[in-house]
């Protein structure tokens, strides 16, 4: 390792990796004290810690990288993808922390995934040669590494490249979710429009499919005016490459990913932050370090208050709580062993069918066949949904409706619940995100099997039931379908303003003539 001009540098190793025998490296004279105190207290932390520092003009330390035993087994049971996250501090210092891209088991604690530390001397790319060679040489096994997942801001690719030749590097979900959160977070929407949106954004995080994040995608695209979200880059939405390590979690499994990642990211970066000098910091975070992942009984640095973003933004955790989605799912699935733990597609088609055979064994067949239309609407179209107490609002590419629930019904205001008194697509939307069957108590004893036909006439049903369980022919059927599109489109242009009226009669007035013809006067 070559110093640079007016600085010193250090390396002291307990143990070489990959051998038994020791080797110290004595420090060279002139070292400031800060920084040989910081090193001693690390060594005092970890007696095995591999440690590697250069010192500036003023001999306080410019840059920095260790590691403990434990991180480089973790390194070695788990090398093929490292996620490398980045915190910038106030005083223009960077720590970048390598963490390997696994989902572990709750009992092994969050920081486990970290496997080296690192503060460059700049962020340029021969401070961040400087940083892999070190890590390359803590780790001789580097070769195994297959995949870096990074931030969108990072813009060192080639150097990470040149350095590890036989790797790729690729954007990370976990920060291209951070970004969208972000983004979203700075558009002035509305409190119930933002936890429908940010609702979307978790369900395609925890169950990445192509339809889940194709579903987020229009979202974007279509809810949100694009000036108010500039650079949001929703087509990595629809890059499958970035989103294969993390399409064979599952739901359970994603969720603990981002929540892991969130506390380490967050817990590090605030102690990184907290200052007076990057000798404090750095002697903070490996006492941190230790004290989460080996139960220290060494004192761990106070825990700071929560800090802004870089851009004056406060932190929000991608995953608030639990989706009940997936509480159920699991549970259920696994205990009547029909799915694969590790199959989080198959969880969502267990839960839909389930829920249509529980609309087959309770309703008539008429009933059946209404609510499943209903629930096939669901199945096909973007769904947005948020939750307050027992009300919760679904939007279904049309209006908002609000959907009461109750100990053993609910409600909904849209014309089908309130005409027919059956689960509607918002009721069946509600039950099929939640994983829930229906309850016979939500269909009214006459739409329920071996109801009376006497008990039919009395409600006032049955030629209902005679025209829902007729046959339809072509014809009629379009002769309905213009007739409801007619009397639709009068209700619209009756509820709007003259200067609306006559733009919506100009667009349908063009429209028609460029379908008929000019020459043949259609009345409006």
């Amino acid at each position: 390792m070559t110093p640079e001009p007016g600085s010193t540098n250090c390396t002291t190793t307990n143990r070489v990796p990959g051998g038994s025998s020791e080797k110290r490296v004595s420090v060279r004279a002139g070292v400031g004290a800060m920084a040989l105190d910081a090193v001693r207290e690390l060594l005092s932390i970890d007696q095995d810690l591999l440690v590697s520092y250069q010192v500036d003009k003023n001999q306080q330390l410019e840059s920095i990288s260790f590691q403990t035993p434990l991180m480089r087994n973790v390194f070695l049971n788990h090398p093929e993808v490292v996620l490398i996250h980045r915190t910038h501090s106030p005083w223009g210092k960077a720590l970048y922390v390598f963490i390997v891209d696994k989902a572990f088991l709750k009992l092994e604690g969050e920081m486990t995934k970290v496997i080296h530390f690192a503060i460059p001397t700049k962020e340029s790319a021969e401070g961040l040669a400087q940083m892999c060679r070190t890590f390359k040489a803590f780790n001789p096994e580097w070769k195994q590494v297959k995949t870096f997942l990074v931030d969108p801001r990072f813009r060192l690719a080639p150097t990470l490249l040149e350095a590890f030749p036989s790797a790729d590097v690729q954007l990370s979900v976990f920060h291209i979710c951070k970004h969208f959160q972000h983004k979203i977070h700075q558009v002035p929407l509305e409190f119930h429009t933002e936890r429908l949106i940010l609702s979307a954004l978790r369900n395609a995080m925890c169950a990445p499919s192509r339809s889940n994040l194709g579903k987020m995608h229009t979202i974007l695209s279509d809810f949100v005016k694009p000036n108010l979200l500039p650079q949001i880059h929703r087509d990595w939405l629809l890059n499958d490459k970035i989103w294969a390590f993390h399409r064979c979690r599952t739901w359970r499994e994603c969720s603990q990913y981002f929540k892991d990642l969130e506390v380490v990211t967050r817990s590090l970066s605030q102690v990184f932050c907290m200052g007076p000098s990057l000798e404090t910091c750095v002697v903070s975070i490996a006492k941190s370090y230790h004290k989460s992942v080996l139960g220290s009984s060494t004192e761990a640095a106070p825990s700071p208050a929560p800090r802004p973003s870089q851009n004056g933004s406060p932190n929000h955790s991608l995953l608030p709580q639990d989706s009940p989605l997936a509480t159920h799912q699991e549970g259920t699935a696994r205990a009547n062993g029909t799915l694969s733990p590790d199959d989080a597609a198959s969880k969502h088609e267990a839960a839909d069918l389930a829920l249509r055979r529980s609309l087959a064994d309770i309703c008539t067949e008429p009933a059946a066949r209404l609510c499943l239309n209903e629930l096939a609407v669901v199945q096909s179209s973007v769904q947005l949904m948020g939750t307050d107490e027992d009300v919760v609002n679904i939007q279904i590419l049309e209006d908002t409706q609000v959907v009461r629930r109750q100990r053993l019904s609910s409600s909904c205001a849209c014309h089908f619940s309130q005409q027919l008194h059956l689960p509607c697509r918002h009721i069946l939307a509600m039950l099929n995100s939640e994983g829930k069957d229906l309850e016979p108590e939500w269909v009214p004893a006459q739409w329920r099997k071996g109801h009376a036909a006497s008990q039919q006439e009395e409600n006032g049903t049955e030629g209902l039931l005679e025209v829902v369980g007729s046959s339809w022919d072509g014809l009629l059927d379009k002769y309905l379908a213009v007739s409801f599109l007619t009397a639709e489109i009068s209700r619209l242009l009756g509820q709007c303003s003259r200067e609306e009226f006559d733009r919506r009669y100009s667009t349908l007035r063009e429209l028609a003539d460029s379908w008929i013809g000019p020459y043949v006067q259609v009345k409006l």
